[in-house]
């Protein structure tokens, strides 16, 4: 870091957490639990744990995630830097992180080195997937097991009797699921295409949506739900994440039968409203829920460090940062939240470009989801065996329709940010 000011308040922070410098009468104690992180191999911001405790014959799941506000100032030098960000940004060739690397890796990521500080929720579920109680609590914990997902894939297949938690807490989580299906939730299961850069050169990675990434997923969903009820409860001014209902396609008609998973995904994901954040709770509609907050990553994106500091400032009785204060906050979550989403698409789409170059002799099998312009031959293709959806342009005589299964071989690339392609022989 070149900023003096920075550089001083990460030697602070780092002498501070050295010193284990605890709130004893306010922090829970958690390290006897046994605790697990799940993420990708190369990441270092670890914001989130779980673990799982038996009582009085019931299970208590226990989400743990993980407190940058207990060590920075909010109005501070490096929470400036992050506020001005937003959010942590993954290009293809390089990571642009929220707050440095340093902070990350020695004291806010959830790491299997030392005992980290977290906010914890502590939840047990109904049979039928509904909340019977929870508990919020400033936390110490330790994560044991710091695990990827094709290792916590495992451990959740074969469920060994001395590590059964995680084939536990996926049965717990499925019922969740189910519960807000009931809701009326969207749930889109479907893996994905990903560019990532290997030795220089763009490689697809396909995402599969296994049962650990949907154990992760469904946790921080159940922490995001329970943690804006227990906001609006107490009043506490914070950013909502709000998803309303578009409705302009049926679920009887996107469901049709004798169709593609891959198209109905499509035209569900067509149906569904834009989100954003706003100062007033409200339905988000695609997950099924009254309300919904975004507080799961706080070293990664602003908005869940801004539900982080309120939690801990009501926790420990100190002064909330005020509901104008968050609002204007809120404006710059919307506005530069998008420009780093387009930021990150864009990104993946040049290295898309590159990768269809590479890769300019192959043939494809394609299913077509939409015309975008049928008179300029503008379309979406879904590429079936890399699980990729792209904006094309598809040159052909014959009529083909939404829904048609084709094959194409690339002919052009990168004309005004379009692949053209035609029809195989």
């Amino acid at each position: 870091m070149c900023n003096p000011l920075i550089n001083n308040e990460i030697e602070n922070i780092i002498k501070k957490f050295k010193k284990n410098d605890f709130n004893k009468n306010k922090i829970v104690d958690l390290t006897y639990l046994k605790t697990y992180s799940i993420d990708d191999t190369n990441t270092i911001e670890i914001d989130d744990a779980i673990s799982l405790e038996s009582i009085n014959g019931k299970y208590k799941l226990w989400i743990h995630i993980a407190s940058p506000s207990s060590y920075i100032d909010y109005g501070s030098v490096i929470d400036k830097k992050a506020r001005k960000l937003i959010s942590s940004v993954y290009l293809c060739r390089n990571i642009c992180y929220m707050f440095p690397e340093l902070l990350i890796n020695e004291v806010f990521s959830l790491s299997n080195k030392d005992k980290r500080e977290s906010i914890s929720l502590g939840v047990i579920l109904n049979d039928d997937g509904s909340v019977l109680s929870s508990e919020i609590v400033q936390s110490l914990i330790r994560v044991n097991y710091r695990l990827d997902y094709t290792e916590a894939d495992e451990l959740i297949d074969y469920a060994p009797k001395e590590e059964e938690d995680l084939s536990l807490i996926s049965r717990i989580l499925q019922t969740r699921k189910c519960w807000r299906n009931d809701l009326g939730a969207k749930e889109i299961q479907e893996s994905y295409g990903k560019i990532i850069i290997k030795d220089n050169f763009p490689t697809l990675k396909v995402i599969d949506s296994t049962l650990s990434r949907q154990l992760i997923s469904e946790a921080m969903i159940l922490y995001g739900n329970l943690i804006s009820l227990y906001t609006q409860k107490h009043k506490i001014p914070v950013p909502y994440r709000v998803q309303d209902s578009k409705n302009k396609v049926g679920m009887v008609e996107i469901k049709k039968k004798g169709r593609s998973n891959i198209l109905n995904n499509f035209l569900l994901k067509k149906s569904m409203g834009k989100t954003y954040y706003s100062i007033n709770p409200s339905k988000h509609d695609s997950l099924g829920l009254s309300s919904y907050i975004h507080a799961t990553s706080p070293i990664r994106r602003y908005c869940d460090l801004l539900v982080n500091y309120q939690l801990n400032r009501y926790l420990n009785n100190n002064t909330l940062i005020s509901q104008k204060a968050v609002e204007n906050i809120i404006t710059d979550l919307n506005i530069i939240g998008r420009q780093n989403t387009m930021r990150y698409r864009e990104d993946q789409r040049f290295w898309q470009y590159k990768w269809f170059e590479i890769n300019q002799l192959n043939e494809y099998k394609v299913i077509l989801l939409n015309w975008v312009n049928r008179y300029k031959n503008t379309c979406i293709l879904y590429f079936i065996e890399y699980n990729l959806s792209l904006v094309c342009n598809l040159k052909s005589e014959l009529e083909i329709k939404v829904g048609d299964t084709i094959k194409i071989k690339n002919i052009s690339n990168n004309v005004n940010d379009i692949i053209f392609f035609q029809l195989c022989s």
